[in-house]
């Protein structure tokens, strides 16, 4: 006979199982956030622990983490350049949080590199020794595409693919408040093509132009026969798919009816609800770092978005996102990770308490 251990770790197993085929089936719209590629620049060489280069990286880095939720932020001179660049519909929290993964896994993948590039789905983050601000990166490119080929005419649906970014281009590029950004579709055989164009907010909109043109004209062999992919770089990006991979906004209209994609997200939850609860049956050994409890100081009152309280707060926390690596609690986010579990914890309180569930907005203090 198994015991209830047993059983419970074989349902577990079980229920693992069904969950990746369930969530793979919801990433056509591209609601994660998985990571694309990494570079470690080696050309551009390491730097030294208490350089001006890490004290100018760290000073960096703290700015970042407020101004990421802006979409957009970038600092450069001769000797140092940085920027994160959210997707265009990655913004607030979403950016914010991109940009915090990706410093975590850059810190472990190119430690210690003066120059380091990793994209993800929402983000991209890039730092060098030299200015690259407002400039086209040639070499930094890469290509992804969809292993099954395009049916038929292969001549046609490259000149629909080419057409459907050169609008988009168009789109992102034009008017005075130009956004470097933009989205659509194209009808290609009964088919609905989809595509985005963005380009890194430093460039003006002909470098953008041209930066598109280049990766387009690269990658045409990784692109041409494809069911779908992307030309990812430093300075622009595009991505073409058979099935929208952008989320709606917000205010769309959405119809009342339950879509299979709906049906398929409450089903992941059931399955999820249910792994939880066999988890902390196993949460004995305490093995994982498991939720205790959280209390918002409602008496001390809320702060206001744009106060002095909130500047204040955004502050120490990027300080404490990269101090608590360390196991005395003060080291720098680009170096090798020290006390990785103590980060990681940080960043889930950090979280947690920030989200509608708990605190939100709330001023948490002791």
């Amino acid at each position: 006979m198994y015991s209830s251990s047993v059983i419970k770790r074989l349902i577990l197993i079980h229920v693992l199982a069904i969950q990746p085929l369930l969530i793979n089936s919801d990433l056509s719209l591209n609601t994660t956030n998985a990571y694309l590629n990494h570079k470690c620049l080696v050309n551009q060489g390491k730097y030294k622990p208490g350089s001006k280069y890490e004290d100018r990286l760290k000073r960096t880095l703290k700015m970042f983490y407020s101004g990421s939720y802006k979409g957009y932020d970038g600092i450069g001179d001769s000797t140092f350049s940085a920027i994160i660049q959210c997707r265009g519909d990655s913004y607030g929290p979403k950016c914010h949080d991109c940009f915090a993964t990706a410093l975590s896994a850059l810190s472990r993948r190119c430690p210690w590199y003066k120059g380091r590039i990793i994209w993800y789905d929402q983000c991209l983050l890039a730092i060098s020794s030299f200015n690259s601000i407002g400039k086209i990166d040639y070499d930094n490119n890469f290509c992804m595409s969809n292993a099954k080929k395009v049916e038929g005419n292969v001549i046609s649906f490259m000149i629909a693919w080419n057409t459907l970014i050169d609008d988009l281009t168009k789109s992102a590029t034009s008017g005075d408040n130009y956004t470097l950004y933009s989205v659509g579709e194209k009808r290609y055989k009964g088919d609905m093509l989809y595509g985005m164009v963005q380009c890194t907010k430093g460039l003006s909109p002909k470098a953008c132009q041209e930066c598109v043109s280049f990766i387009s004209l690269h990658f045409q062999d990784c692109l041409n026969d494809r069911r779908g992919g992307r030309a990812v770089g430093c300075s622009c990006s595009f991505r073409l798919e058979f099935y929208p991979f952008i989320a709606e906004p917000k205010n769309h209209p959405k119809q009342c009816t339950l879509s299979s994609s709906v049906l398929k997200r409450l089903l992941l939850i059931r399955v999820l609800a249910i792994q939880l609860l066999l988890i902390s049956s196993e949460l004995s050994l305490n093995t994982t770092n498991a939720y205790v409890n959280h209390k918002c100081l409602v008496s001390q009152g809320k702060y206001k978005p744009g106060s002095k309280y909130e500047e204040l707060l955004n502050t120490t926390i990027g300080i404490l996102y990269v101090d608590s690596r360390d196991n005395k609690g003060f080291t720098l986010a680009a170096a090798t990770p020290k006390n990785p579990k103590c980060h990681d914890c940080f960043a889930t309180a950090l979280a947690a308490v920030n989200s509608i569930v708990l605190c939100g907005g709330d001023a948490v203090q002791g």
